[in-house]
């Protein structure tokens, strides 16, 4: 599996998320890390991309995923 350079806190100050936010979906999607500096694999990095462009948020609900 390749890897993005891409950081946890990358993503999220490109998507304008928190870290939180990020590291919420990699906890509910499986994904390992072990802090915001974490480089991700292209397929986990894509997997988050996804989750946060198909999850927006309305001002009624949460901008991290619930379980």
């Amino acid at each position: 599996m390749g890897f993005v350079d891409i950081a946890i806190a990358d993503l999220a100050a490109d998507y304008g998320v928190s870290v939180e936010t990020v590291c919420a979906w990699c906890d509910r999607l499986g994904i390992r890390y072990t802090s915001p500096q974490t480089r991700l694999p292209l397929e986990d990095a894509k997997a988050i991309i996804l989750a946060l462009t198909n999850s927006v948020p309305t001002k009624d609900q949460p901008d991290t995923p619930q379980s």
